[in-house]
């Protein structure tokens, strides 16, 4: 393993239904396949170059929020049906992969996902060497604000310190970014709800000129390459 590797890379897949449109996808279910399709080759390509924490954005809350029903039922269906591919595929036992879901997800998908998701995450909670982080129903604006409410509801805690906050977050177990890859365009306008900003402070970024469906293994493999050639002087 190359010292220089990333060992925590989380990605924002940007440009679905940018996609969809170029490619004349009516649906949303063939568009979310397609990308589902990819992540398994993105996960050992993440895992050959050294990264022991990979984390994915799956849905941010406004997504599952403001959405229509039919956007709702198709992503739901989504993640049901995909969920065990992950769990079972020779890929995540071969790395020894823990699967983490992080988010809202209980308070918004079916019970019959939920059930799902419940059973993966189950399923790999045994394996300690590398984790896959699933982002569903996630904002880190609320992430924040939670965290902030458990400390203020505690009345062990009179001083919030960063260390505590960090404590009381959802991805607080996590470590700190190395890399963020945002899929899309870099000048595209975009909100990240505070994405992952307890863990950011040193985090780089690679912007590939790339839709999520069209983004691949390889795609991050040569990624990765690139970010170990980089200079990191932290703030140095």
């Amino acid at each position: 393993m190359n010292s220089d590797s990333p060992f925590h890379i989380a990605i924002i897949p940007d440009g679905n239904r940018r996609w969809a449109k170029q490619h004349v996808l009516k649906g949303y279910k063939e568009l979310y396949d397609r990308g589902v399709e990819g992540l398994l080759g993105i996960t050992q390509a993440a895992f050959d170059g050294g990264v022991t924490h990979l984390s994915l954005w799956g849905s941010s809350h406004a997504n599952l929020a403001d959405r229509s029903s039919d956007f709702f039922s198709n992503i739901d269906r989504v993640f049901r049906d995909n969920i065990h591919r992950f769990a079972e595929h020779p890929v995540i036992e071969q790395y020894d992969v823990r699967i983490n879901i992080i988010g809202e997800w209980r308070d918004s998908l079916t019970p019959k996902t939920i059930e799902a998701m419940e059973k993966a995450i189950a399923q790999t909670a045994h394996r300690k060497t590398r984790e896959l982080t699933l982002l569903i129903d996630y904002s880190g604006n609320r992430e924040r604000t939670a965290a902030v409410h458990s400390i203020l509801t505690d009345t062990d805690s009179d001083i919030a310190t960063e260390q505590l906050l960090r404590s009381r977050s959802w991805t607080g177990h996590l470590p700190d970014l190395d890399l963020i890859v945002r899929t899309g365009s870099w000048t595209d306008p975009h909100n990240s709800a505070g994405f992952m900003s307890l863990l950011a402070d040193e985090t780089q970024f690679s912007f590939p000129e790339l839709l999520w469906p069209d983004f691949t293994g390889e795609t991050l493999a040569n990624i990765i390459m690139e970010f170990n050639s980089r200079e990191r002087r932290r703030g140095k």
